[in-house]
C-alpha cells in the first residue's frame, strides 16, 4: 500500500477503466489522486458508486471510448 500511495501522490492524471467504485481500499485511489491536484477519469459502462470522487466519467464500452479520449497535442 505504501507503494501505490507514492505513486498516487507523482500522479497528475488518474484513468480507472471499468470498476464497481465499491471495494476498497482500491476506492479509495480516485480520492488519494484528487487530494494530491490529479485529474481523475473514469471510463465504464455505467457510473460507479464513487463517480462523485472522478473529475469526469465517461460511459461507454471501453474499447470504442479508450482509443478517442486521449489525441495527441500537436
Amino acid at each position: 500500500m505504501d507503494r501505490i500511495q507514492e505513486e498516487i501522490a507523482r500522479a497528475t492524471l488518474m484513468v480507472v477503466v471499468g470498476t464497481s467504485g465499491s471495494v476498497y481500499p482500491a476506492a479509495n485511489f480516485v480520492h488519494w489522486a484528487r487530494q494530491r491536484g490529479a485529474r481523475t477519469v473514469y471510463v465504464g459502462p455505467e457510473p460507479p458508486l464513487n463517480a462523485a470522487a472522478f473529475t469526469h466519467v465517461v460511459e461507454g464500452n471501453a474499447g470504442q471510448v479508450l482509443p478517442g479520449l486521449f489525441v495527441p497535442e500537436d
